[in-house]
């Protein structure tokens, strides 16, 4: 019988769409000996590779264990419906996409949750490794199943399907965990959870003291000890991925995501991320440069993010945006700013990162009304977001993004037409510095979340979301220059009824999936009906998962401690009732959230960070110290951060010299990269020129590209020794030392055999290219 790798690479690869998603060599994984580790672990994205290869916290997570000589970290990803099917009818397990080894022979499978609407596909992938859902049912060979990240901080409606949560920071509770994983390693499944539970931040269900009231909740017991978060108190001593695992096929975030800054202390009352992150922690300056420096020569990618929940409240922010735009243009490589907050937005910044063609800026003001953005603590005057939007377009942009919510605490439909009349206003200010000025407006709807000074409030149902939606569309419908874009309702809808409830949506979620619900995040593939038929076969109280909440009401995630009381959220909800602002505690008096009292040394380098930061880059003074911690208040500037800068563009970067030589390259593709799309393997071959330090010379133009060509195009499925690749360079090398550095780059079935200058015409080169190109 043919083992399950022979029946992936003869039979199942040439079959689906993109067989890219399933290789497991892209450059830089990491392939051990099964036989020479102790432990072994698949981190899994409950998403289409597409999608999860982006995600930072498998990044990490991967190269953080993989530096252990005696385990080893796969990855996997939830199977394209083209392969589920294929899996499905030769009963035939999902896989670990290094090893090729079924995901049921793994020690543990870790599971990253950055939606509530992977549920069911969470569900899909372990019953696809031959592994019982509920862990009650689960055998001692079975592995682990754990999960962490954004979205488990409410961990009851999968409680029943997971053996653990890691709550909080991941880099060094999963060190924890493969450590005791290695000293359990014989021992019965009790006896590592009950481990397991010993450590912080780590919640194990079936241990863990629950109550049953009579009607029917399942909640944690009151007096029992909570689960605090774990924090990573230092980011520049903590694990970062500069061996990023580069991709194949392009991935929706094809970019290496830097991550600058974690935490954040805006305060939007709607934003559950802003507060489960908390304290702020910052890297220095000198360490961003150092791992953007090595991450681009380990893989070459072609766009770097700096990341956090809102970029420009790093401390440093113009030097970081100078550096990192001068290693850009050396490296030649774009830089993207995303989650730029409307209140600390800068033109400016974004002018500095950006290439010539510029098409849109996205600012967020959430509500339209002065009223509403008081509620939700995101307080900016309509002016401000005028002017900033005017200078956008003078500066050149051609659009501009804004994003709105629908459904927030309070709000009425003149809080929803005033979306429109903003809207409107901004497309007829751009207008007069720029004619062509268009407005993209996206409007999604409020869903209360874990943790928010808005988790008691009620969520609106579809019908009102639908009726909120018609207004505006309403008003847009005979407008030239404004896009209309809204949130799917079914979607929304979905993740109301599974963010704020406990144990019993299990129930839901296992008959939606039963059902054949999968991929509920993407439109084309949402299959509402299947869960309004599981609604109705478990009888699932729909309002009551959407209802308010009494402000004295135990809730299911009472037991997870993100270091900031309940009494905290409950004052700031009252202060949203009375339409108090509440400013960034790094830049006034410290609002006395909990985590200080718990993270007293964190939070006071962090505000020493802001006050330095401050100081030096003139966006404020210092007034009267206050007490130990030295929160200073922030004084009042006339003109938007960005409005200052004064730093060269890329924009205005100096020209390129001439080409002065052609390479011609014998190549070859063997194994399974010979599934790959034409495109694909064009864009893995002009990385891995980069990374061999080939001076390419690009085009000219909004979208440069690298003059590199082939002779014929890739036939998929088909191998080759036979093919040939053209490369022109801005300096002359030895073909045979560029040849060499290209064989050590390149990843698992690309090949180079030969190097050769040429010297001819383009008409006789591709004279040529047609004589010897045939395949092998």
């Amino acid at each position: 019988m043919k083992n399950l790798e022979t029946v992936l690479s003869d039979e199942l690869l040439g079959q689906v769409e993109k067989a890219s998603r399933y290789l497991g060599t892209e450059h830089n994984s990491v392939h051990k000996n099964a036989e020479e580790v102790e432990v072994r672990l698949a981190l899994i994205f409950p998403d289409l590779y597409d999608l999860g290869l982006g995600n930072l916290g498998i990044h990490i997570l991967y190269a953080a264990l993989n530096a252990l000589d005696w385990c080893w970290a796969e990855r996997a990803y939830a199977p394209a419906k083209d392969m589920e099917a294929l899996l499905r009818e030769r009963g035939l397990p999902l896989f670990a996409n290094e090893s090729r080894d079924a995901l049921s022979e793994m020690d543990g499978l870790g599971f990253t949750l950055q939606s509530e609407l992977t549920y069911t596909n969470i569900l899909n992938i372990i019953d696809l490794a031959g592994i019982p859902l509920r862990t009650k049912d689960r055998r001692e060979s079975d592995p682990l199943t754990f999960a962490g990240g954004p979205a488990v901080f409410n961990p009851e409606p999968i409680a029943p399907f997971m053996d653990f949560f890691v709550i909080g920071d991941g880099e060094e509770a999963v060190m924890e965990l493969a450590e005791l994983l290695r000293e359990m390693k014989g021992a019965s499944r009790r006896e590592r959870l009950e481990k397991i539970a010993s450590l912080e931040g780590f919640y194990v269900p079936e241990l863990y003291p629950m109550d049953e009231l009579p009607d029917g909740r399942i909640l944690p017991k009151v007096d029992a000890p909570k689960i605090v978060k774990r924090v990573t108190p230092d980011l520049n001593g903590a694990a970062f991925p500069v061996d990023y695992l580069v991709p194949y096929t392009q991935q929706v975030h094809d970019r290496i995501s830097l991550e600058v800054l974690r935490g954040c202390t805006q305060g939007c009352r709607f934003c559950q991320a802003g507060m489960t992150t908390r304290p702020v922690r910052e890297r220095t300056l000198e360490n961003v440069d150092q791992l953007m420096a090595k991450t681009l020569e380990s893989t070459r990618y072609e766009e770097v993010s700096l990341v956090s929940l809102s970029t420009c409240d790093y401390s440093r922010v113009q030097q970081l945006v100078d550096q990192t735009a001068e290693r850009a243009r050396a490296n030649k490589v774009s830089v993207s700013l995303p989650s730029l907050r409307l209140d600390s937005f800068s033109v400016g910044l974004a002018d500095q990162v950006t290439d010539m063609r510029r098409t849109g800026l996205t600012f967020a003001p959430e509500a339209a009304s002065p009223r509403l953005r008081a509620v939700i603590n995101k307080w900016i005057p309509d002016e401000d977001l005028l002017t900033m939007a005017t200078q956008a377009y003078s500066r050149g942009w051609k659009h501009v993004k804004l994003y709105f919510m629908i459904g927030l605490p309070t709000e009425r439909d003149d809080d929803v037409e005033a979306i429109a009349d903003l809207t409107i206003r901004t497309l007829r200010a751009g207008k007069e510095v720029r004619p062509s000025a268009r407005v993209n407006t996206g409007v999604s709807t409020f869903v209360p979340k874990p943790f928010t000074p808005f988790q008691w409030a009620e969520q609106i149902g579809m019908e009102e979301t639908w009726r909120r939606q018609n207004l505006l569309s309403d008003r847009f419908e005979n407008v030239n220059g404004i896009k209309f874009g809204r949130h799917n309702a079914k979607e929304t809808f979905l993740e109301g009824l599974v963010s704020r409830t406990d144990r019993r949506t299990a129930d839901l979620i296992e008959e939606a999936f039963r059902r054949g619900a999968r991929f509920d995040a993407w439109g084309e593939h949402l299959d509402f009906r299947a869960w309004m038929d599981a609604v109705e076969a478990v009888d699932f109280d729909v309002e009551n998962a959407l209802r308010a909440r009494d402000l004295d009401e135990r809730l299911p995630w009472d037991h997870i401690d993100v270091m900031i009381p309940k009494e905290w959220f409950v004052e700031d909800w009252k202060r949203a009732e009375n339409l108090q602002h509440a400013p960034d505690c790094r830049h006034s008096q410290c609002h006395r959230c909990g985590v200080i009292d718990v993270k007293r040394d964190l939070c006071a380098h962090m505000l020493r960070n802001a006050i330095d930061g401050a100081k030096e880059e003139g966006h404020w003074t210092p007034k009267k110290a206050k007490k130990e911690l030295d929160p200073l208040r922030a004084e009042a500037t006339t003109a938007p951060l960005g409005l200052r800068m004064t730093s060269k563009p890329l924009k205005d970067r100096e020209a390129d010299p001439e080409p002065v030589q052609r390479i011609r390259f014998r190549i070859s593709r063997v194994g399974d990269v010979r599934f790959l799309s034409h495109l694909e393997l064009a864009a893995a071959w002009i990385r891995a020129l980069r990374r061999a330090g080939a001076p390419l010379a690009y085009s000219q133009g909004f979208h440069q590209h690298p003059k590199v060509t082939f002779s014929t195009a890739s036939p998929v499925g088909e191998e080759s020794t036979g093919d040939y690749m053209d490369v022109v360079l801005l300096k002359t090398v030895d073909p045979e030392e560029l040849l060499e550095r290209l064989v050590e780059v390149l990843p698992t079935g690309l090949g180079a055999i030969t190097a050769e200058e040429v010297r001819s015409s383009w008409s006789a080169w591709w004279r040529s290219c047609l004589r010897v190109s045939e395949p092998s």
